[in-house]
C-alpha cells in the first residue's frame, strides 16, 4: 500500500499503516517537499546531506502526519535542527529525542521554544545517541509509534547498526522507522541503511522520493535551493557546489515497521 503525501490524505488514512505480512514488493512514492536547509559540520557534504540537522519543517511534518496519530509518541535519535521535533509537537504528538551534547541540547531546545512555545512541553529532550541512551531514554523502549531519523554523511557501519537498533528497541510492535538519506557519489546509501535496518530485526516496508519540487501544467518544476546562511564561527568547510550538469533535488525516505 503506498501512502499519499500527506495534504491529500485524511486523519483515518494517516494512521492505516501496513502489515508487515503485505505484499513483499516494495511499493514507491513520490512527496513533493521543500529542499533541505542549513549545513552541518558533521558531515563530509556540509550543505548537501540529508541528516538530522538539514531536515527542513515541511518534510519533517509530511512524515510526522502520514505515520502517526495525535498522541502518539514519536522517537527521535538525533536532536539536529529540531525540525522533526518542533513538526511533531505542533502536530499533537509526544516525543522523546536524544541530543548528543549539551550544546546540541541547547541548540534543540531553544529552538523548539520558539518555534513551539504553546506546546515545547510534549517533547523531551535526553542526552545520549544511538548505542549510548540515557537511562531514562531506555525507560521509554517499546512504545513509540514512530521514529524518524536521518543519519550523517557518512556514517559508518557501526553507527548505522547502533541507529537501527536504538530504533528498533524504541518502537512498539507495528512501529514505523522512517530514515531520511541522500544518495552520495561512489556510495550505495540505501542499500547500506537497509542492510542494517533488516539485521536489527526490522521489515522493509516503503521507499518515498521526497522531490524537492512543486507541480506544474507541464510537469514538475524544481525549487529553488536555499541559500545557506553560515552563522559566525561555523565549523563546516564550506564546499563549492558541484560542477555536474545536474543538481540532486531528492532524498530517499526509506520506511520500516516493527514486526
Amino acid at each position: 500500500m503506498n501512502h499519499p503525501a500527506p495534504e491529500a490524505a485524511t486523519s483515518s488514512q494517516q494512521s492505516k499503516i501496513p502489515s508487515s505480512k503485505a505484499n513483499k514488493a516494495v511499493p514507491l512514492s513520490v512527496w513533493l517537499t521543500e529542499p533541505l536547509a542549513g549545513c552541518c559540520p558533521t558531515c563530509e557534504n556540509p550543505t548537501g546531506a540529508a541528516c538530522a540537522q538539514r531536515i527542513p519543517p515541511g518534510l519533517a511534518r509530511q512524515i510526522t502526519e502520514a505515520f502517526s496519530a495525535r498522541g502518539d509518541l514519536v522517537f527521535i535519535p538525533d536532536a539536529g535542527n529540531a525540525a522533526v521535533l518542533a513538526a511533531a509537537v505542533q502536530a499533537g504528538r509526544r516525543v522523546l529525542a536524544l541530543a548528543s551534547s549539551h550544546q546540541s541540547a541547547h541548540l534543540a531546545y531553544d529552538t523548539l521554544h520558539i518555534t513551539a512555545p504553546t506546546v515545547a512541553s510534549l517533547a523531551v529532550l535526553r542526552r545520549g545517541t544511538p548505542g549510548h541512551p540515557s537511562g531514562r531514554a531506555d525507560s521509554q523502549q517499546g512504545r513509540a509509534r514512530l521514529a524518524i531519523a536521518a543519519p550523517h554523511d557518512s556514517a559508518t557501519p557501526v553507527q548505522l547498526t547502533a541507529l537501527a537498533e536504538t530504533c528498533t528497541r524504541a518502537l512498539r510492535p507495528d512501529g514505523v522507522l522512517v530514515i531520511c538519506t541522500r544518495q552520495t557519489s561512489g556510495q550505495e546509501t540505501a542499500g547500506h541503511v537497509v542492510a542494517h535496518a533488516r539485521a536489527s530485526g526490522l521489515v522493509y516496508l516503503q521507499h518515498i522520493a521526497a522531490v524537492e519540487a512543486t507541480a506544474g501544467d507541464a510537469g514538475l518544476v524544481p525549487r529553488a535551493p536555499v541559500r545557506t546562511q553560515h552563522h559566525p564561527g561555523c565549523a563546516c568547510h564550506h564546499p563549492r557546489p558541484g560542477s555536474g550538469r545536474h543538481a540532486l533535488i531528492h532524498s530517499d525516505l526509506l520506511v520500516f515497521t516493527k514486526p
